[in-house]
């Protein structure tokens, strides 16, 4: 048997399908767009990007490769091919998370096609619990660094074509670079945004209060159930990664779902703007266009 590969990125990992390349065989049949960046709407964020978006072509996610159904309240379950600030993108409108019962890899399959469709730059965003007193509802966080509790590891099963498993390194997985244009971005919105560490786990329950206290020891800021899979598998095919997370309540109170999903809403105008700011400049479109990798040093920090 020959080693996985992901088949259409040479020399990078892949799992043991063909759910990429099948992907983008579909999309290519039927639009036209080669997208610069994917973005990821998260749990009631769809309408960040709602009235940006110039469309050229929708897709169920139930007619693309590999991809399960939409099954969460808030997540459309779409990607549509268009335009988004003058920027051509792949925007995902809701995503597969790992407690939805598919396997660890179905919460890849978003970076997998959007990096086969040859997007270079991931923006996702989530809906998150904050974790410090200072990261109240409706604040926008954005994420410097992560913690895994899902349990699993997404890369688990990926090789590079030489057979070898998937050794990535995450020391600077969420693009530094990104990181500072989008904190001057909200400046120049006059938004109040914060820096910290997003923690992964599986849900689909919340936090109890004691596992909320145990997460803010362990470092981190904000707590959800996405977005870790879908970054460390980026990072994996070389795109550069931002990471938005909306604080919709405060970790191990007793919210449900509806109050998350009404939370998020209410935050959409927030991070409309600021995606509104950022999308832009991803290419230089904008203004100052960003140079480098990133990658720098520096400590991840915590939320003030």
């Amino acid at each position: 048997m020959s080693p996985p590969s992901n088949g259409v990125l040479p020399g990078l990992p892949g799992p043991d399908d063909t759910f990429a390349q099948e992907g983008v065989a579909l999309i290519h049949e039927r639009s036209s767009v080669v997208p610069e960046l994917a973005i990821v709407l998260g749990s009631g964020l769809g309408d960040a990007v709602a009235n940006d978006i110039e469309p050229e072509r929708e897709f169920s996610y139930r007619t693309l490769p590999g991809f399960p159904p939409s099954s969460v309240p808030g997540h459309a379950g779409r990607l549509i091919m268009g335009g988004l600030h003058g920027v051509p993108a792949a925007v995902f409108l809701g995503r597969v998370h790992f407690y939805e019962g598919h396997g660890i890899g179905a919460a890849t399959l978003i970076p997998r096609l959007a990096a086969a469709l040859g997007a270079k730059t991931l923006l996702l965003t989530n809906a998150s619990g904050g974790l410090r007193p200072s990261l109240k509802r409706g604040r926008l966080m954005l994420i410097e660094d992560h913690l895994n509790f899902l349990g699993a590891n997404p890369l688990a099963g990926w090789r590079f074509p030489d057979g070898q498993p998937a050794f990535v390194g995450l020391g600077a997985a969420y693009d530094r670079d990104l990181l500072a244009l989008a904190e001057a971005a909200a400046q120049a919105e006059g938004l109040d945004v914060a820096r910290g560490v997003y923690v992964a786990l599986p849900g689909p329950s919340f936090e109890t209060p004691a596992e909320t206290r145990f997460l803010a020891k362990a470092g981190a800021d904000a707590v959800g159930m996405s977005t870790v899979p879908e970054a460390v598998a980026a990072v994996a095919l070389g795109l550069r990664v931002l990471a938005i997370s909306c604080i919709t309540n405060a970790a191990g109170s007793e919210d449900t779902h509806e109050q998350v999903l009404a939370a998020a809403r209410e935050a959409t105008l927030r991070l409309r703007a600021l995606i509104g700011r950022i999308v832009p400049q991803l290419t230089g479109r904008g203004g100052d266009e960003i140079v480098g990798r990133g990658g720098g040093g520096g400590e991840a920090g915590q939320a003030p």
